[in-house]
């Protein structure tokens, strides 16, 4: 059976599209309480900068995400916790 494209699909794929690419970063603000969070994972650093907006919701303005490397791979946690944040 041939898959067919029809106006359904087509609003669903708009409500998809939609949803995965609003604008998720918002812009830096000096004048905004800041927070980092940091997740480590096995072999993957990753972190999220937030600033609390006016609404008292929290919006990320900066994400980053490394793999480690295999010296840095034995650190204990709270060593590859320092190693995020610097």
């Amino acid at each position: 059976m041939p898959f067919i494209f029809n106006n359904n699909c087509i609003k669903a794929f708009k409500e998809i599209k939609d949803y995965f690419f609003f604008p998720i970063l918002y812009y830096y603000n000096l004048d905004l309480e800041l927070m980092l969070k940091i997740d480590i994972f096995n072999k993957v650093i990753a972190g999220i900068l937030s600033q609390l907006h006016l609404d008292s919701e929290w919006y990320p303005v900066a994400f980053f995400l490394k793999t480690i490397d295999l010296v840095k791979y034995n650190y204990k946690i709270h060593n590859k916790e320092m190693l995020a944040i610097i």
